[in-house]
């Protein structure tokens, strides 16, 4: 496969890393106590330059990757994620998957460039 096919089809160099993240946050929260949780967890993860979609409710079970097209998240930015995530006194169940090939179920992962 050819350089060009490659970045088209998300491969080789251009493969884009993203992973899973389950978390839960007190289902007594008023809306505006869910509201400010989620103004504050949206600007760090725009922040690092990250998106999130998936799962509603008191536990989410969402998938993150990069937010602009051709980026991967890296081992840092996941890890950035994560220990932000931790430091929030009324989150709990914290697991965030390895990275892994964000269009392809299965591939192996290319380590990330620095």
């Amino acid at each position: 496969m050819n350089k060009r096919q490659r970045k088209k089809h998300r491969l080789g160099e251009f493969q884009e890393l993203g992973f899973e993240l389950r978390f839960c946050t007190p289902a007594d929260w008023s809306e505006a106590q869910q509201l400010d949780f989620w103004d504050a967890a949206i600007t760090r993860i725009e922040a690092l330059g990250l998106s999130v979609g998936g799962g509603t409710g008191t536990c989410w079970d969402v998938y993150v990757m990069a937010f602009q097209e051709r980026r991967t998240v890296t081992p840092a930015l996941r890890q950035a994620l994560v220990d932000w995530l931790a430091a929030q006194p009324a989150v709990s169940g914290l697991r965030a998957g390895p990275l892994e090939d964000a269009w392809h179920e299965g591939a192996p992962v290319r380590a990330p460039a620095a």
